[in-house]
């Protein structure tokens, strides 16, 4: 598991060279900034085995590959619009022999499945990701949202700070934001 964690980032590295998956400013800071953030969703959330769970925006594959790597069970469809970063995505499933991930080419907005959980990653405003993720989700159901700076958080929301979570300046405005709908 570890080594396909480190192997992902690579590809990630490799990757963002020729195709801006991640913000180039944080390329040498990959594990802090885009790793143990995605991370924070197991620690704080094991998903079991047959959960299902859509990953909104995965652009690079964050959260949504470090948490099927760590949880081989359950099952995980990353969504994004940008095609060209879903096929990098494609290629990195491929170079890490994941079984349990699906990509898809489309805008959340046009897929209507449910599922377990719904992740997402400061790909707009936390009002607008939960209407985006709402209706994709099943009856008792959980989003998780990682962001940064102040947020107001919503009715059955727990707010963890990832700075107490890790005792890391790197993640000192970040948020992980999990809602019980």
């Amino acid at each position: 598991m570890f080594a396909q964690l480190q192997h992902f980032c690579a590809l990630v590295c490799t990757k963002n060279k020729v195709l801006n998956l991640i913000s180039r400013k944080d390329i040498d800071r990959i594990v802090e900034a885009h790793l143990l953030p995605s991370l924070a969703i197991f620690l704080k959330n094991p998903f079991s085995k047959n959960t299902t769970v859509l990953d909104i925006g995965t652009g690079g594959g964050f959260p949504g590959l470090p948490l099927a790597i760590v949880t081989p069970l359950a099952h995980f469809t990353l969504i994004d619009s940008v095609k060209k970063k879903i096929r990098a995505v494609e290629e990195f499933v491929a170079a890490l022999g994941l079984k349990n991930v699906t990509c898809i080419d489309d805008r959340a907005e046009n897929f209507h499945r449910k599922y377990h959980a719904i992740t997402g990653r400061a790909i707009s405003s936390v009002d607008d990701f939960y209407a985006l993720a709402k209706p994709r989700l099943n009856p008792n159901g959980k989003i998780f949202y990682l962001t940064g700076g102040e947020i107001t958080p919503a009715v059955n929301t727990t707010v963890v700070d990832l700075f107490e979570l890790y005792g890391r300046q790197f993640c000192e405005t970040k948020k992980l934001l999990i809602t019980s709908v």
